[in-house]
């Protein structure tokens, strides 16, 4: 079985794709940064508490590449452990008899700059639409969200949005904790998209999608 795990969670983080139409529960897209992210920006909008090191963080960035590609890219541990920002460890713990959700392990290290971070999360799928993912153990008292796949640009595209909710066990100051969502979110939406844009390998290719074993 080919190993799954939402990448929602790096810097305390997690993801939503919005759709064509550029409006979701809480956050719609003007034309001026869809045009933005058409020509190849990076969206990013975090806001942090002043009296806890708490954030909701969303983020935007177009993808060229599949609703298929980019669910594998965000879901499977040989692909998250290439390309997001500090993650050393992604294992599952558990999987659905049917394959609808996962328990997954993380652990990051983000070096001097912040403490390590263990965490633990159910991720339920919703296959090529849809991953929300709760928080069960580990360093976060609150670590939440949701991805949602649609397409944009005639179907040409995706239009992927990041958004979470978290609160840390461990205290960050607001300035570290803002230097470093300035700093890897843009740099995790990124290499997501060049990731999901990139030619598959032959192994990617021929492994079978969720809900299709």
């Amino acid at each position: 079985m080919v190993s799954r795990a939402s990448v929602a969670i790096v810097l305390l983080a997690a993801a939503v794709f919005v759709p064509s139409n550029a409006r979701s529960a809480d956050w719609a897209l003007s034309e001026a940064e869809l045009a933005r992210l058409g020509r190849g920006a990076v969206l990013v909008s975090a806001a942090v508490t002043n009296d806890r090191s708490t954030g909701d963080i969303r983020a935007a960035v177009q993808v060229r590449a599949s609703a298929e590609r980019i669910f594998r890219t965000l879901t499977e541990c040989s692909e998250v452990l290439a390309y997001v920002p500090h993650l050393e460890r992604c294992a599952v713990l558990e999987t659905a008899p049917d394959d609808s959700w996962q328990v997954v392990e993380h652990h990051i290290h983000y070096g001097w700059i912040m403490p390590d971070a263990w965490y633990v999360i159910r991720a339920d799928y919703e296959r090529f639409e849809r991953i929300r993912f709760n928080n069960v153990r580990g360093d976060f008292r609150e670590n939440r969200g949701m991805w949602e796949l649609q397409p944009a640009d005639g179907g040409n595209a995706i239009i992927v949005t990041y958004r979470v909710h978290v609160v840390p066990r461990f205290y960050v100051p607001r300035w570290i904790l803002r230097s470093a969502l300035k700093r890897d979110l843009p740099e995790l939406m990124t290499a997501l998209r060049a990731r999901a844009e990139a030619p598959p390998t032959a192994a990617a290719r021929t492994a079978p999608a969720p809900s299709e074993r």
